[in-house]
């Protein structure tokens, strides 16, 4: 098997679609290209020299549009001839999948070049995109949840929320902790949309959403897009000086199938972490960050304790005694994550993978973990009905 690194990305300036406030109003489409284009730039690769290389396309499938034939489609309108092409229907773990889609194809030799491009454009103008088409959601939401008021991942979130609470006695306090971390962070990055400081007033102050999680607990909507290129260690480093190597990965999904009582608050993810950690050759103390799917602030805290690095039902107290910002014991979501970074829909994970390669190549400026050599990205999509998430990874990159 052959050794994989990064050898490019390109990150594309949020946006929530707001004409009065002077944001740029794109589709799906026009962000891939944008995405792709300085991707290429960073590379040194022109396109026409791109197509006579042995390489493979990885995308998600976004919230808008939601095409039949999506890889195709965009293609073509990319002006793309690649070997292989792949889509990610995994919702918010999408990137994670297309970086293990990318890793495979070329570990295995059968292509020397793979480039994720991950867009999605949730706050277009709905006139745009058209109306919400029903037919998308998933058929227990229309059949068990729509009916008895739920508002789909929200209401979920809170189920969880509520649950670990109740049963492990976590509070907002210590969620709070999570969400102001999130932004100090982000107000470090000149990519992140949320960019004020937020003080634990202002958060115990935020509407409440659904019972008991409120605004500042939940990611913020945007529009946006990332694109990455992996490359085998050969040709990675003609191309750059700082590759940053995939070092181990392993999933989690649907996990205790048979359990209609399974425990919503344990994302068992321990047995997947100890493997990825025994094949990169490291420990728990050997991880100089976590960059964690935060698609509301209890499954970050919920992931520290999943990872190993918090006991069962102490996520809560790891969070009050030990400082996770980018300069502390244990740095988590060191760009802001999405909680104050923005989600771009179903690529939303992207922004966690481009922020740990940005850490390991030492271009986090203002928010850079000191010396890091190692970090685990994870990923998280497609909240279940009487469960909680039910695709889950963990990935180990490092830059050695």
């Amino acid at each position: 098997m052959r050794k994989v690194a990064v050898s490019g990305y390109s990150i594309m300036k949020p946006s929530r679609a707001r004409k009065d406030k002077g944001e740029e109003v794109y589709t799906t489409e026009q962000y891939q290209a944008f995405a792709l284009n300085k991707l290429l730039d960073a590379v040194g690769i022109s396109k026409k020299n791109l197509n006579s290389m042995k390489y493979g396309i990885g995308l998600n499938r976004p919230m808008w549009p939601h095409a039949m034939i999506w890889s195709s489609e965009v293609i073509a309108n990319l002006g793309l001839s690649p070997s292989l092409t792949f889509v990610s229907d995994h919702g918010g773990a999408a990137a994670f999948f297309s970086m293990v889609q990318g890793y495979l194809s070329i570990a295995s030799g059968k292509l020397d070049h793979f480039i994720l491009i991950g867009a999605d454009t949730p706050m277009m103008p709905a006139p745009m995109q058209s109306r919400f088409r029903p037919e998308r959601t998933w058929r227990y939401e229309i059949n068990y949840e729509m009916p008895i008021g739920m508002v789909g991942p929200l209401s979920e979130g809170a189920f969880i929320m509520r649950r670990h609470m109740n049963q492990y006695g976590t509070n907002e306090e210590q969620l709070a902790n999570i969400a102001i971390t999130s932004r100090k962070h982000a107000m470090l990055n000149p990519n992140a949309y949320l960019r004020k400081p937020l003080t634990i007033d202002e958060y115990m102050k935020s509407p409440v959403i659904a019972s008991p999680m409120r605004v500042m607990d939940a990611v913020i909507p945007i529009n946006g897009a990332y694109a990455i290129m992996l490359s085998s260690e050969e040709h990675a480093k003609k191309i750059t000086d700082r590759p940053v190597y995939i070092k181990s990965f392993e999933t989690a999904l649907n996990t205790d199938a048979e359990n209609d009582l399974r425990d919503i608050t344990d994302l068992k993810m321990g047995a997947a972490t100890d493997k990825v950690l025994e094949e990169s050759g490291a420990s728990r103390k050997d991880v100089d960050f976590l960059q964690l799917y935060d698609d509301f602030t209890i499954i970050v805290l919920m992931q520290l304790e999943a990872l190993g690095f918090a006991k069962p039902g102490k996520g809560g107290h790891f969070i009050e005694n030990n400082d996770i910002s980018y300069n502390g014991v244990l740095p988590v979501n060191t760009g802001g994550g999405q909680l104050s970074g923005g989600q771009a829909g179903t690529a939303g994970g992207f922004s966690l993978f481009t922020e740990a390669i940005q850490q390991l190549r030492g271009e986090a400026s203002g928010r850079q973990v000191k010396d890091c050599k190692m970090g685990l990205v994870t990923g998280l999509g497609g909240l279940g009905y009487n469960g909680n998430l039910l695709n889950k990874g963990v990935m180990a990159l490092s830059n050695y």
